[in-house]
């Protein structure tokens, strides 16, 4: 859509790998400021010869100057930056936001008033007598035959504000592509930051399955009934005349009467 300039080759690599709708985003810049610079003469214009012939009217021209003259100032400052200082190198998107934001928003109530109060309004039909002359009295006063100067400014404020209007649009749309960038720049940012502990984690801390490895087995009762797995051979606790099962003739301690076994 725009053309392209002349630039190096890894500047060109470093702005497609950053950002493929790059020459739209900084033609689109170009274009506002061209706009702002037609916009910042109209206004300034009208504003100096309010003041000189009216005595008033000035602050209304001179309002929308602010947004003008920072849409002059700030996108080819970006545009300089990105392709001839930074070589391609992205400028952090959250400027972006701040500076778009503020112009669009100063841009909507300079276009308001300028055009709520605009020497426009002034304009209105001659008045003829019957022999054919114009008087330039009270109701003639502000027609173009006796007050052409009203008209110039007019049509000046009516082209400053279409063009004010432009760049309003212009920066609101940088705005929302700023606001996307931004987030996105904000989620690799986590990303890389995980990735960064997850490496340091693994450089200084043992991963888990070598941690695993380095612990000793963990100890398993054995099943309700069985045997333990000690040879009681073996055992340094066996009586050697006492019988592994003793039976009822062999047990002292027999309760003839009740006919039970004690153990002591």
């Amino acid at each position: 859509m725009f053309p392209r300039p002349p630039l190096p080759a890894e500047t060109r690599r470093l702005l497609n790998e950053h950002d493929r709708r790059w020459p739209f985003k900084l033609g689109m810049r170009a274009v506002a400021t061209l706009f702002a610079f037609i916009a910042m003469i109209n206004f300034a214009v009208t504003t100096s010869e309010s003041k000189k012939n009216y005595s008033g009217n000035d602050w209304v021209d001179g309002m929308p100057l602010a947004p003008v003259l920072l849409a002059l100032f700030y996108d080819p400052l970006v545009i300089f930056l990105i392709l001839y200082q930074r070589h391609g190198r992205p400028i952090h998107p959250g400027w972006h936001v701040g500076v778009d934001l503020f112009v669009w928003a100063l841009a909507v109530p300079s276009v308001i008033f300028s055009v709520g109060d605009g020497w426009f309004w002034y304009w209105q039909p001659v008045l003829f007598e019957f022999d054919g002359i114009i008087p330039c009295d009270e109701w003639n006063f502000w027609s173009y035959q006796c007050n052409p100067l009203i008209y110039t400014l007019g049509k000046m404020e009516i082209a400053a504000n279409v063009f004010l209007a432009l760049i309003l649009f212009i920066h609101f749309t940088l705005f929302v592509f700023a606001c996307i960038a931004t987030h996105k720049w904000r989620k690799a940012i986590k990303k890389v930051t995980a990735t960064e502990k997850r490496n340091i984690d693994l450089t200084y801390y043992r991963s888990p399955k070598e941690h695993k490895e380095q612990q000793p087995p963990a100890y398993t009762p054995p099943a309700e009934g069985s045997r333990s797995d000690v040879d009681h051979d073996e055992n340094p606790f066996k009586d050697p005349g006492h019988n592994a099962d003793p039976s009822e003739d062999g047990n002292s301690w027999k309760d003839v009467e009740r006919g039970a076994v004690k153990y002591v």
